[in-house]
This record gives C-alpha cells, structure tokens and sequence, in this order.
C-alpha cells in the first residue's frame, strides 16, 4: 500500500516538474487592423501579415518599448503562449478567443 502511494506521489511530480518541457512559446508580428478593450481588462488585437492573428494582450504581458496596443496601424511583434478569451460583452455575454500575448513590443 505504502509503495502504491509513493509510486503515485513520484509519477505526479515527474509530470509536474517535467509539464514546462512541453510547452512552447511561438512568435507573431504585424500591424494590428482591430483593436477591442475587454471588460476582463484585456485588450483584444486583430494582426495582419506576416504573422498575423487573433491576440490578447493582458496586465501581465511583458511589455517593452512604448505601451501596449492602442490604435490600429500599429506594428505588435513578441511571443505568444496559450488560449484566452476576451469578453466583450456582459449581457448578453459575448467572448472572443485568441491567443495570450506573453512578452511584446510596439511601434509608437
């Protein structure tokens, strides 16, 4: 019984201690054609070429340069990581997926 136990206690920390080994970071850049604020306080931005998207940027994106998206026609390039969704509407609920900005930087 004792060794089950233990089995089982080692088999979850070997997967949680190897889980960030499986996931990735992938880049994206572009000039934004849509901008949306969220009522989560996200903002949702629409990329075009070369590696555009759907992408939301939230307070706990890595931000360099100059602010996070404000205005279309801006050029966004960084890194990005899991789903998330923006919510653009409380009643009736309406959310928009796209994918977390994790580290970014823009043009003014």
């Amino acid at each position: 019984m004792t060794r089950t136990i233990s089995g089982i206690i080692f088999c979850a920390c070997l997967f949680t201690l190897s889980a960030p080994l499986f996931v990735h970071a992938f880049p994206f850049g572009g000039q934004i054609s849509l901008i949306r604020p969220c009522y989560n306080n996200a903002i949702f931005v629409r990329v075009g070429p070369p590696r555009g998207g759907d992408f939301i940027w939230t307070p706990s994106t890595k931000t360099y340069l100059f602010s996070p998206p404000r205005r279309a026609g801006q050029w966004l390039l960084g890194l990005t990581g899991v789903p998330y969704q923006c919510i653009v509407t409380l009643q009736p609920l309406d959310t928009w997926p796209g994918i977390h900005i994790m580290m970014m930087g823009s043009s003014r």
